[in-house]
């Protein structure tokens, strides 16, 4: 908690050092924030984004307990987005209600929404930029592609969390060549992700490395599933990427035992062991429709033969080394006279090689934009066309969501 508190006190004196300032409107990517604090040729960028929905599952046979049925809080949040005239960029990107929660909870209630969601510090005054702190790790299009600027209200499971981390605390060096057309990215962190305002640490004492190289042309694109701008040339990223961690723990400090929360709902996330990632990607952009592919793959070797993720197999079976991921591939129309924007998504993947099984999704999302993603209305219907039992039971067979969103 104190290093939540130190970022909330560092947010609130950016704010008091640019009270002065006047207030301006300001886009910034796909989704803007509204206001713009300036003096000294130093900004500081202020937004954020409430979002709510009603969630129904439809159960199977036999299941009686509705508590997924109800509505719920996506998102309340604020954005604060600043630069400095010595070529300093620093973000501190908050969810009060997740923080709320965490420290009622001492973060067991949901330990990867911590309440921090950026906190970071960037240089970006020489050819290769420097950024340390905390914010979403530079591996997957679908991971980094914003959510809220889409139809539907969460990412695929394939890059929503389960397999791997999603954001964490390290360095990432990062340059654009070629004319802003090769982006290349490096970076070390503490292999903990989302856990590591819990945790801090574990007993390895090893950082996961990541490493990406995308293309794009014409130009750069933004990290949005959605041709928002109609693009009337065809505008195309393919992306390849990877990362490895050896948190092979000493006897007794396993990551189940000292980082309880982290292996994540299939054991993958963060592994007693060796474990690496790989995967590669492509989006393309034109006239209002868009289409995105991914694939990723999991390698874990636990340490322990007895470990769960070999599903009580022996090493001549399972040759020491656990796989999981797949692909995932969604097409989007953005109707722009209409107001409205369409999504289809569907998945296919194993959470482990191991088990009998593999899982289908298939997910429809409509969004119906009153004043861009600023206020939008969006509904997701989503369904398990093939279920892992093994792995992955679940309790109902279809879901839909229906809410609003507001961004500032």
């Amino acid at each position: 908690m104190k290093k939540k508190l130190l970022l909330l006190a560092f947010a609130a004196t950016a704010l008091t050092n640019a009270a002065h300032a006047q207030f301006s409107e300001f886009d910034q990517g796909n989704v803007p924030h509204n206001f713009t604090l300036s003096g000294d040729q130093n900004t500081l960028q202020i937004g954020g984004r409430v979002s709510f929905y009603y969630e129904d599952r439809v159960l199977k046979t036999g299941y009686t307990n509705l508590n997924h049925n109800g509505f719920d809080v996506k998102d309340l949040d604020i954005d604060f987005f600043g630069k400095t005239k010595g070529k300093f960029v620093y973000e501190i990107h908050l969810s009060p209600v997740d923080l709320a929660v965490a420290a009622a909870t001492q973060n067991t209630n949901n330990p990867q929404n911590s309440g921090i969601k950026a906190a970071y510090l960037q240089y970006v005054g020489w050819p290769v930029h420097i950024k340390i702190g905390y914010d979403k790790l530079p591996y997957s299009q679908g991971s980094l592609n914003e959510v809220y600027g889409s139809p539907l209200w969460s990412h695929a499971n394939l890059y929503g969390g389960d397999y791997f981390s999603r954001r964490d605390m390290g360095i990432t060096l990062n340059s654009d060549l070629v004319h802003d057309h090769l982006h290349l990215y490096a970076g070390a962190y503490t292999g903990l992700g989302e856990n590591f305002f819990e945790y801090n640490s574990d007993a390895s004492g090893n950082p996961e490395f990541i490493g990406r190289a995308e293309f794009t042309y014409p130009g750069k694109m933004k990290y949005s599933s959605i041709d928002e701008e109609n693009s009337p040339v065809v505008n195309f990223r393919v992306g390849v990427n990877a990362r490895y961690e050896n948190k092979t723990e000493p006897t007794g400090h396993e990551v189940v035992t000292d980082v309880p929360d982290a292996p994540g709902a299939f054991g993958l996330r963060i592994i007693t062991g060796k474990k690496s990632v790989y995967g590669g990607d492509f989006m393309v952009k034109y006239k209002g429709m868009s289409l995105l592919f991914e694939t990723d793959m999991v390698n874990a070797k636990p340490t322990s033969a007895a470990d769960g993720l070999y599903q009580g197999t022996t090493s001549s079976v399972n040759n020491n080394i656990v796989h999981a991921g797949g692909f995932a591939t969604s097409f989007n129309y953005n109707l722009e006279k209409l107001h409205s924007c369409a999504t289809v998504l569907y998945e296919n993947v194993n959470p482990n090689d191991l088990a009998v099984g593999h899982e289908e999704w298939l997910d429809f999302g409509y969004a119906y934009k009153v004043s861009g993603w600023a206020s939008v209305f969006k509904i997701e219907y989503l369904t398990p066309i093939v279920q892992d039992n093994v792995s992955d039971p679940l309790k109902w067979t279809s879901e839909i969501r229906i809410g609003y969103q507001i961004v500032f």
